[in-house]
């Protein structure tokens, strides 16, 4: 009678519990309602199968390399059938996986499905499930029609999409055992995060219409330092250079201050930059030709002046002459730091470069210094373009880029500069307009120009990539297309892996760009 009584109660203890966590559902029956619980720990019970053409539950799990293998596949499937009503469902079965852990997986790997927990397993129970991944296919009735590998489901999908018969179910699935002890693994996102934003660093300045030639640096607290020509038009006799300042932490650059003033030798092209004893720099180019001076002329007739500052640009000593003779030479791209310390600022001789017929062509080079400008040397020389922006390579090479129309060349040296190879057109145009390039911390080269060779074209604006140190170049990305001049660019990576750009806006202003590495190589999320 007790053995009866024991009998009767655990079947109508087991009459209590829900049918899915006690029997396996088998081919053809239905498997009913379903309940699970979300990432986020709601209930959701699952019995709309009438509303899609197909249900297909896949187990899985975040710390199997099973599932990690075919999440792409995974991924595609439920992309290409979406639209064919065929729904996916992920269910994460086992004890240990966190809802965010589950989140962030499917993020990580485009998951645009519902997913759910089955941290009892009561659903691998109710649909017989041993492996992850492994795949259970239901059709409007809810009923079980086909179960097997992910692989194999595809196979069932066309063959259901397409009205025909489905594959028979596998026996036997391999994979991860449900329930196996397994450590939680990091999960990388593949999809990155975009960071961009841009603002002119000024509307207007009273009496100064006309903007140009940027360079760009960061002082030591932090700050954002620019500096710039500008005046009544290129080359004019009340043309000064402008200073401004974006504070760290703060999206307001500073109201523009008149940095130099030059009456009768207007200053020109510019370059800021912080050594690393935190003295800033600005080599400036004075125009000392005879007034009155054309518009755009008097470069060959510069020489170069400095001046630095040891408080982050409130306070500069007196100009003084840079290097020795520097007449006729102009400054442009902004200096590097080589990896033996040495820093090398990019240079342009306007005057004395000549053929062997009398025609002039451009000379280039770079002085440096090991001592933080106490002392300074000479580079050799780069004929036929000019204002190179280098970088220094992995081996120690350094690859110098050279703006002329209606190719950028490119040059290298393989001993420090001491020599370099005779300029070569890239692929890359270039309309004889300014050009800048940089290395990331991650060895990747960034570039912005001009791409197009029509003669002095200075739009769009462009920034290329390239991940193998300027072999090849992705495809440019427009950062401005509208009609106008946008040029001069000048780009850096600060310490804390931001890009920074800035350059000439329509000769209106100037503009500063910044953004992550992200913005220019991803473009899509799975939604």
């Amino acid at each position: 009678m007790r053995g009866f009584l024991l009998v009767t109660l655990a079947l109508l203890v087991s009459g209590c519990r829900p049918l899915s966590a006690q029997v396996a559902i088998k081919a053809g029956e239905s498997v009913g309602s379903v309940e699970m619980t979300s990432p986020e720990g709601l209930p959701v019970v699952m019995n709309n199968y009438s509303e899609h053409r197909g249900t297909a539950v896949l187990f899985l799990s975040t710390r199997d390399n099973a599932t990690l293998t075919v999440a792409g596949r995974i991924s595609s499937l439920s992309n290409q059938y979406r639209y064919r009503k065929l729904l996916v469902v992920g269910v994460f079965s086992g004890s240990g996986m966190t809802g965010p852990e589950v989140r962030s997986f499917c993020q990580a790997n485009g998951f645009n499905f519902p997913v759910y927990l089955d941290p009892e397993g009561k659903l691998a129970r109710r649909f017989d499930a041993s492996v992850t991944p492994e795949a259970f296919l239901l059709d409007k009735q809810g009923r079980l029609v086909f179960s097997g590998s992910i692989a194999e489901l595809e196979t069932a999908f066309k063959a259901l999409d397409a009205g025909a018969p489905l594959p028979a179910s596998s026996t036997v699935v391999k994979g991860t055992p449900i329930g196996m002890p397994l450590s939680q693994r990091p999960i990388e996102d593949p999809y990155g995060a975009i960071e961009f934003s841009s603002e002119l660093i000024f509307d207007k300045i009273p009496g100064y219409p006309v903007h140009h030639c940027s360079s760009i640096t960061v002082a030591p607290n932090g700050d954002l330092l620019v500096t710039w020509y500008g005046g009544s038009y290129e080359s004019s006799d009340d043309q000064v250079l402008f200073f401004s300042r974006l504070k760290q932490g703060t999206h307001a650059w500073s109201k523009p201050e008149i940095l130099i003033r030059s009456p009768g030798m207007p200053p020109g092209n510019a370059v800021l930059f912080t050594t690393r004893d935190d003295r800033i720099w600005l080599i400036w180019g004075r125009m000392e030709g005879s007034q009155p001076m054309l518009r755009g002329t008097g470069w060959s007739a510069c020489s170069l002046r400095f001046r630095t500052s040891l408080d982050n640009g409130v306070t500069w000593t007196e100009d003084k002459p840079f290097f020795h003779d520097t007449f006729g030479w102009l400054p442009r791209n902004l200096p590097i730091y080589l990896t033996d310390g040495t820093l090398i600022v990019p240079l342009s001789d306007e005057l004395h470069g000549h053929r062997s017929d009398g025609s002039q062509i451009d000379l280039s080079f770079f002085v440096s210094t090991k001592d933080n400008g106490a002392t300074w040397t000479q580079s050799g020389i780069m004929r036929g373009g000019e204002q190179p922006t280098i970088v220094q390579r992995g081996d120690g090479t350094l690859l110098a880029y050279l703006r002329v129309a209606p190719k950028i060349l490119a040059a290298e040296s393989h001993d420090e500069g001491k020599t370099w190879t005779v300029p070569r057109a890239t692929a890359l145009k270039n309309p004889d307009s300014g050009i800048s390039m940089t290395r990331l911390k991650n060895g990747h080269l960034l570039l912005v120009f001009n791409d197009q060779d029509k003669f002095d074209g200075r739009t769009p604006l462009h920034i290329a990539l390239s991940t193998d140190e300027g072999r090849t170049w992705g495809k440019p990305l427009i950062l401005e297309t509208n009609p106008g001049e946008y040029s001069y660019p000048s780009i850096f990576q600060s310490a804390d892996g931001k890009i920074h750009i800035i350059y000439t806006f329509r000769r209106y202003s100037i503009k500063h760009v910044e953004m992550n590495e992200d913005w220019i190589t991803h473009f899509d999320r799975p939604d």
